[in-house]
């Protein structure tokens, strides 16, 4: 007689307010928070809330799982097991939250000069930089590259960024085989040698951040190109695998001083594996996805890792338009 798991589905509108998942307590009680703002617009979204739950095989429950529950008061669901016992939870009213908002809206853009010669396309948002000023070495000669990152006017309310992974293997030797778009907050830092020698290193991740980060929300459409290619091996690059290209949208929280107490910089090269990271909020399915989708995703603390107060933390979002870029693969378009 028990509930096994309870959530509430982020894509339903219904449960916007919720910021931390429920958790299910050694007492039977069911806690989760909800944005302190939102319910002081209006109580009666507290009303509204739409659980989804599984119990054990055979029981039953008096709720119904998937239905709108009044959550302005605790609300018990009794779980009666196969041979009749009977075990009680209560969905405990939410803790209020009050929250603030880093909000990217990507409306206005700028351009920005790569080596005082080539323009290239930016969003105006303090902190928010791309892969444009990587591409821009490839535009200095004819033909010209194009850029992975251009303002999108049509977007989900108001402009959006269009990442576009690209064919570079044609330019400056096949430095960068392919060149996925990416927009990120931190800076590109353009050094001449690190382009020859480790691209990836250019794209510095994260800004200094003092809260707790609890999820990471957006909107975003995809469509993956039809030539995926693998240039992992410079002088093995290989066209046409018929691999389906995904998206890749993820936020790390890392420590912004190491042990020597020097400032700790992410790049494309250890993002995904540094021991400096604490938390990470990933977005599970860079599929295809033809109308814009709704995502809100929980930030989940490494192994072993905790928030500590004591400590300075910067934040890095990062999206691509093909999650192994950074290994030179992806669907070129």
């Amino acid at each position: 007689a028990k509930i096994t798991a309870f959530s509430f589905d982020m894509s339903n509108e219904a449960n916007a307010i919720v910021i931390e998942q429920p958790v299910i307590n050694e007492d039977n009680t069911i806690t989760f928070r909800v944005d302190e703002a939102k319910v002081e617009e209006n109580a009666d979204v507290l009303k509204n809330l739409v659980p989804t739950f599984t119990i054990s095989d055979k029981a039953t429950s008096s709720v119904e799982s998937g239905k709108a529950m009044n959550l302005s008061s605790d609300v018990t669901i009794a779980v009666t097991a196969e041979d009749g016992t009977i075990v009680e939870y209560v969905v405990k009213t939410p803790v209020k939250v009050k929250i603030t908002v880093m909000n990217c809206k990507l409306d206005n853009w700028k351009t920005d000069l790569f080596m005082g010669q080539v323009s290239y396309p930016t969003p105006d948002e303090k902190g928010v930089a791309t892969s444009n000023g990587g591409a821009g070495f490839f535009n200095g000669e004819e033909p010209k590259l194009g850029f992975p990152v251009i303002e999108e006017e049509k977007g989900f309310k108001g402009h959006a960024a269009k990442l576009i992974t690209l064919d570079s293997r044609t330019y400056m030797n096949g430095i960068a085989p392919i060149t996925s778009g990416s927009l990120f907050t931190g800076k590109f830092n353009f050094n001449f040698m690190t382009a020859i020698t480790a691209p990836l290193k250019m794209t510095e991740f994260g800004i200094p951040y003092d809260k707790i980060p609890l999820s990471l929300k957006g909107v975003y459409k995809y469509k993956g190109g039809d030539n995926y290619v693998d240039g992992s091996d410079k002088n093995n690059i290989k066209d046409n695998l018929g691999l389906q290209d995904e998206c890749a949208i993820q936020a790390v929280l890392y420590e912004a001083v190491g042990a020597d107490g020097k400032e700790v910089i992410l790049t494309g090269i250890d993002i995904n594996d540094s021991d400096y990271r604490v938390a990470v909020a990933r977005l599970e399915d860079g599929t295809d996805k033809a109308e814009w989708t709704a995502f809100n995703v929980p930030f989940e603390y490494l192994e072993g890792k905790a928030y500590d107060k004591e400590k300075t933390y910067k934040l890095a979002i990062i999206c691509s338009s093909s999650k192994e870029g950074d290994k030179f693969k992806g669907a070129v378009g």
